[in-house]
């Protein structure tokens, strides 16, 4: 019998598209308070997977903005939401900047400065997910920055991307800045679409 030829076969787009993914070890960053948050919000967490016993070498984009909204609430229900989300930012990014990557991070800030350190961030974000992207562009004014967060042109206007909420994000970058020695830093969200999961922060130092 002839055998097809395997030239003739196409592989449908969708079969080579990478998942959105945040890696495990932010994942397990993130999660390490679960003994400190109520019984029915690990619950929740369990419900998506998350358990500090079971840690996995990726998890979903999904997962990762739902970690971050029922931790938020948990540990800070006094707070507004968007409060909530930036405080649970600045946690956790005080772990990572403990962590041995962290350390290389913050070290790194600290040499080459806050610019650069700001223009570096495409490359940092690649060692925490796969899927966002960054672009940054100088405001009128001395020290005056435009950063903007996006899904990567080959997850844009994909259903499997869920880009975290941007205070949480604010609260994280602002923490790494103080860490490396930049207090005077002050970060403002100008928009932020859900939809398209972009946002846009104005920046200065």
């Amino acid at each position: 019998m002839e055998q097809p030829r395997s030239s003739t076969w196409t592989p449908h787009p969708h079969s080579l598209r990478r998942e959105p993914v945040v890696f495990g070890h932010v994942m397990e960053l993130l999660l390490t308070d679960l003994e400190l948050i109520h019984p029915r919000a690990r619950e929740a967490l369990a419900g998506m997977g998350l358990s500090s016993g079971e840690p996995h070498a990726v998890y979903s984009s999904a997962a990762w903005v739902g970690a971050i909204h029922v931790l938020s609430g948990a540990l800070y229900s006094h707070l507004s939401s968007p409060s909530a989300e930036f405080a649970l930012g600045r946690r956790f990014m005080a772990r990572l900047l403990r962590s041995r990557l962290g350390e290389v991070m913050n070290t790194r800030a600290r040499a080459t400065g806050p610019e650069r350190t700001l223009h570096r961030l495409p490359n940092q974000l690649r060692m925490l997910n796969n899927y966002l992207g960054a672009s940054v562009h100088a405001l009128p004014g001395a020290g005056r920055w435009e950063l903007s967060l996006r899904p990567l042109p080959e997850f844009f206007l994909s259903a499997g991307v869920h880009v975290e909420p941007p205070h949480f994000t604010r609260g994280a970058i602002i923490t790494s800045f103080q860490a490396a020695g930049v207090f005077d830093l002050q970060m403002d969200l100008m928009r932020h679409d859900v939809s398209l999961g972009t946002s846009t922060f104005h920046l200065t130092f």
